[in-house]
C-alpha cells in the first residue's frame, strides 16, 4: 500500500510540475510591453557630403522615458545631444515629447512610429524593437523611413522598466 501511495503522489507531482511547463507561454503581446521605461540612445546621423560624398558622421546621445500602456500607445519625453547640441535648448528642460504606437509580434519583436508633430514639431522615428527579460527590457533600433529629413541615421537604445514613475501629465498611474 505504502508503495502505491508513492507511485500516486510522484504521478501528482509530475502532473503539477507538467502542467506548470505547458501553462508557460513564451509568446509576447502588446501588454507585454506595458509601464514605463528609462533608454539610454546612442548613434550616429550620416549625412550626405558636399556633392553627394561621405561627411563625417554626426554623434547622438540622449535619454528618454517611453510609458507603454500596453494597448498598442505610447508617450515619450526625451532629451537629445546632437553633435554636442541639446536637441531642444530651452532651459531649463531640454525635453521633447513625442506620442506614437507600437506593435507586438508574438516573437516579442515589434515596430514602434514616434512624432513630436503633435507639439509643434516636424518629426518622426520609426522603431524596430525585441522585448526581453518578460518585458522587463526593450532593445531598440531606428529603421527607415526615417524623419522628414530623410537623412539615414544608426541609433541604438535600451530601455529598462522603471518602477513606480507617473509621467508628468499623464494621467496614468505609476507601475508597482
Amino acid at each position: 500500500m505504502k508503495r502505491l501511495g508513492l507511485v500516486w503522489l510522484m504521478a501528482a507531482i509530475a502532473l503539477m510540475l507538467g502542467g506548470n511547463a505547458l501553462a508557460q507561454d513564451n509568446a509576447c503581446y502588446e501588454w507585454t510591453f506595458s509601464g514605463d521605461y528609462g533608454f539610454t540612445v546612442n548613434g550616429t546621423i550620416n549625412p550626405l557630403g558636399l556633392a553627394g560624398g561621405p561627411a563625417p558622421a554626426i554623434y547622438i546621445a540622449g535619454v528618454q522615458m517611453i510609458h507603454a500602456d500596453g494597448e498598442g500607445n505610447l508617450k515619450d519625453i526625451e532629451a537629445i545631444i546632437i553633435d554636442g547640441v541639446p536637441l531642444v535648448n530651452k532651459p531649463p528642460s531640454y525635453f521633447s515629447e513625442h506620442i506614437g504606437t507600437y506593435t507586438v509580434n508574438p516573437d516579442c519583436t515589434g515596430l514602434a512610429f514616434l512624432t513630436n508633430v503633435p507639439f509643434g514639431g516636424v518629426n518622426f522615428i520609426t522603431l524596430s524593437f525585441v522585448i526581453d527579460q518578460q518585458g522587463r527590457q526593450i532593445r531598440m533600433l531606428g529603421v527607415p523611413p526615417f524623419d522628414s529629413g530623410g537623412t539615414p541615421r544608426t541609433v541604438i537604445s535600451v530601455g529598462e522598466r522603471v518602477e513606480g514613475f507617473t509621467p508628468p501629465n499623464s494621467g496614468v498611474p505609476a507601475v508597482r
